[in-house]
């Protein structure tokens, strides 16, 4: 669906949009590396999964784009697309999800921003309507 940005101070606030959890989540990811590099420059050459748990939606959030982040920063992996798998099974959520993208070259993507961390400040998942909406806030 979407996404848009919010000024928040010194931060980057967005709050993404999406059809079901699995876009919502996705257009998070999506979000997050546009404010960093530019996302269309982005090869899929490179596939990471990643497998969370947690028993609270953006404590799910949080978690999915802080696991990003820290292959960002450890594995210099930027990435252009996902493909996000929720599920809830008793009281937790499960979420399995594939990035693509491709190692950080300085040239080719035009880095941007420096994100620092995904912050627990206005995190939120809730249903809009016939939308799903997170708020993000992320510390640069």
């Amino acid at each position: 669906m979407s996404y848009e940005y919010v000024e928040f101070g010194g931060d980057v606030s967005f709050i993404a949009r999406g059809r079901s959890l699995n876009e919502l989540f996705r257009q998070a990811a999506l979000a997050m590396y546009e404010i960093m590099v530019d996302v269309e420059k982005v090869d899929k050459v490179e596939e990471i999964v990643l497998e969370l748990r947690s028993p609270d939606l953006s404590l799910l959030l949080h978690d999915w784009l802080g696991e990003l982040l820290f292959i960002t920063d450890t594995k210099r992996l930027v990435f252009s697309d996902f493909l996000v798998n929720i599920t809830k099974e008793n009281s937790e959520y499960s979420l399995k999800g594939k990035a693509f993208g491709e190692m950080l070259n300085l040239s080719k993507h035009n880095p941007k921003t420096e994100i620092k961390a995904v912050t627990y400040h206005s995190l939120r998942v809730q249903r809009s309507g016939d939308l799903w909406e997170g708020t993000v806030v992320l510390d640069l």
